[in-house]
Order: C-alpha cells, then sequence, then structure tokens
C-alpha cells in the first residue's frame, strides 16, 4: 500500500493571476499534477492550509478526489481551513484536524457590476444554488443538520478543533505521540539498616527487555533485503492488533486496526495499551487518538540476580566491556614494546656505529666541528668516516 501526498495551501484560484503570481496558491491543475507523478497509489493524504477562494475550483477539487477510483482519501487540516477549502476537507473518508486548526464557514459571497435587473437576479439565483449545495455537503459527509448549517453559515461562524469534530466535519483530532520515562521512587529507610542498591523498576526494565530484543532482531536482519512495510502486529493489553501504517514504519492517527484471526471482523471500539507506552483509541477501525500511557510505578525489591532479563542483559555488557578493555589492554602493551625496542635500536646503532637502521628518513645533526651535516641514519660507522672526510676535503 502507497499513500500520495498532496499540499492544498494559499487561496484556491483558477490561475496564478488571480493571486497577483504570489506564491503560495492552489489550482485545480497543480494538484492533479501533484498527483501525477506519484501513481501508482492507493491513498492519498491532502494537507490543507487555505484560507479558502473561488467556489467552483473549490468543488472541482472536490470531485476530482472523490473521482479517485480504488483510493482511501485522507485530509488533514492544518492552520486553517476555511471557506471553500472546508468541502474539500470534506472529500476525505478520514478527515483529521490539528489541535490549534480554525475554520470559517460561510454563505457564498460576490457581486456583479454595472447589471441590469436580468442579469443581478441571475446572479441571485445562481448563488441560491450554489448556497444550497454547500449545505448539502455539509449534511451528507459530516452528517449535519440542514437547518444548522445554514445558521452557521449565515453568521460566519468560526469553528475550533473541538467543535469541528462536534459537529461531524472532522472525524479525529491529531494528538502528537509523546515519549514518557519514568523513575521508581526511593523508599525510605531506618537509618540502622544498609542501604540497598537502587533497581530499575520491573516495568522500565520490561520495556528495555523489549528494546533489546529489538535491537537483536535488527542486527539480525542487517544485510537482508527490505520489504516495504504494510502492517504492523502489536501485542495490546486486549490482545494482538494489526495496524495498516501503508509505507511506514510506526503507526499514526488514520490508521486502520483490525483482528489477525478475523481480520472481516471489526475490532472493538475502546482504547488498546500498546507495550511502546502508548495507548491508542479506536473507533470504527479507525485510530483516533495516541496518547502516552498514564502508569504508576512502585519500589521493587528484585535484583539483577533474581531477574533471568536482568541478568543477561547485564552479562551481555559486562563481557562487551571485558573484551574492549582486553583489546586496549593489547595495543597498548604493544605499543610499549615497539617504542622500547626502536629506542634500544638507537641507542646500539649510536653506541657500536652499526649498519642497523632505525628510520628510513634523514635528520640532520650537530658535528664535533660545530658545523651541521646531514647523516643518514641508516648507514654504518665507516661510511659516516667516509663522507666526513669528503666533506672535510671539499672544506
Amino acid at each position: 500500500m502507497s499513500e500520495a501526498k498532496v499540499l492544498i495551501c494559499g487561496p484556491i484560484v483558477a490561475t496564478a493571476e488571480e493571486a497577483d503570481g504570489v506564491w503560495p496558491y492552489t489550482t485545480l491543475e497543480d494538484v492533479i499534477s501533484q498527483l501525477e507523478w506519484q501513481k501508482p497509489f492507493t491513498g492519498v493524504r491532502a494537507v490543507i492550509n487555505s484560507p479558502g477562494g473561488r467556489l467552483d475550483k473549490g468543488l472541482g477539487i472536490y470531485d476530482y478526489l472523490r473521482s479517485l477510483p480504488g483510493v482511501t482519501i485522507t485530509t488533514e487540516a492544518i492552520g486553517q481551513c476555511s471557506s471553500i477549502a472546508n468541502a474539500v476537507f470534506l472529500a476525505g473518508s478520514v478527515r483529521l484536524v490539528h489541535p490549534h486548526a480554525e475554520s470559517l464557514i460561510h454563505l457564498p459571497a460576490g457581486g456583479i457590476k454595472n447589471a441590469n435587473a436580468a442579469t443581478a437576479q441571475a446572479w441571485a439565483e445562481d448563488m441560491a444554488r450554489a448556497q444550497e449545495q454547500l449545505i448539502g455537503l455539509y449534511v451528507e459527509r459530516a452528517g449535519m443538520d440542514a437547518t444548522t448549517t445554514a445558521e452557521l453559515m449565515s453568521k460566519e461562524t468560526v469553528l475550533t478543533a473541538e467543535e469541528m469534530l462536534s459537529y461531524g466535519i472532522a472525524t479525529a483530532i491529531v494528538q502528537p505521540a509523546t515519549a514518557l520515562a519514568t523513575l521508581a521512587p526511593k523508599m525510605a529507610q531506618a537509618p540502622s539498616q544498609p542501604q540497598s542498591p537502587e533497581v530499575p523498576a520491573s516495568s522500565v526494565m520490561s520495556k528495555l527487555a523489549t528494546m533489546a530484543t529489538a535491537l537483536l532482531a535488527t542486527i539480525t536482519a542487517l544485510g537482508s533485503t527490505r520489504t516495504a512495510t504494510t502492517a504492523l502486529e502489536v501485542e495490546s493489553d486486549k490482545g494482538l492488533l494489526v495496524i495498516d501504517t501503508g509505507d511506514r514504519d510506526t503507526y499514526q492517527v488514520g490508521d486502520k486496526v483490525t483482528a489477525p484471526d478475523s481480520p472481516n471482523d471489526p475490532v472493538a471500539d475502546a482504547a488498546y495499551v500498546l507495550p511502546d507506552g502508548n495507548t491508542i483509541t479506536v473507533a470504527a477501525e479507525l485510530i483516533t487518538e495516541i496518547v502516552p500511557t498514564e502508569t504508576t510505578t512502585t519500589a521493587t525489591t528484585a535484583s539483577a540476580d533474581g531477574d533471568p532479563v536482568q541478568r543477561q542483559i547485564l552479562e551481555a555488557i559486562q563481557g562487551l566491556a571485558d573484551v574492549v578493555k582486553g583489546h586496549g589492554e593489547s595495543i597498548t602493551a604493544m605499543q610499549r614494546k615497539q617504542a622500547t625496542t626502536a629506542q634500544r635500536i638507537v641507542q646500539v646503532a649510536a653506541a657500536t656505529g652499526s649498519a642497523g637502521v632505525v628510520e628510513v628518513d634523514d635528520v640532520t645533526t650537530t658535528s664535533q666541528q660545530g658545523k651541521t651535516a646531514e647523516v643518514k641514519t641508516g648507514q654504518s660507522a665507516a661510511d659516516r668516516r667516509a663522507d666526513r672526510q669528503k666533506q672535510n676535503r671539499k672544506l
């Protein structure tokens, strides 16, 4: 399963000239071209941050998204999703809204210049039809009452994310997943009793064991052919779940949840506690909320010797530390031995004038006459005397 992404931002217009050529703006052709190069796909996620714009072009985008065959449409409102952009938002079967997003709904507006009575009457009839068309969208897609919708539109109402959810315009509010870390509380002890070492809470150790197992599986899978992720199997407090994540490695709001043994039977609408520290809320087989699991940790008196998982982790860490320490000591000893041997060779070569070679580079030394001469340390004493005699004859 692959999900294409399309961005709808700025005013919705027919041409760039209507937006004075200043980006961001969105046209129907923009949306079509964004999706064309991502084919094939089985899902579309439309991210909307728009104040609205042309009625006909917004409805055109709505019709185009709804006409894609066999494609699941997810719309996501962030920032603002107002006016005709709301109609585009209603194209999604899953409609997500961010907590601080706002939506303005109002009746169609506009005007004509230098019109006679017949032209003005025709324009008014067109506006009335457009109004009924928009109200019908809210009734059909959001399940709103037509009278309530007309009243909200006539008052030019600004809706919060919570109000969009309560009216059925949105199906879920996006909640960011947060990490949760806790420490075991210390227990007060009488002064006469010896202090026992602090041990992590059992819940923390179970998470550590899960992480270690996942790490081992990752290492084992290195070098293997990577396949596209289509679903995640996770163990919850109510049994095994299968989460359809598309081509993602993690789940998010809007993903479908089924049971592995009976994928055609819907799972119960409930909150499911997952082992990664999050609790997901499922409604109509879709994740509607992800929040950190509220846990209370208590002190534990279990020691590493009594917990096989803790013992295995500590043994593995200690073994790795011993190996690294052993290699480090061997390298240090070898370096010291090489330095001592090289120093002895230099001393013996200098004292005996032997032909032992210490270095391959030329070094500059000061002669007995107080002058500077180039001496090759790989030369024998006889060779160096011959060189000095040649230098003296030159002088």
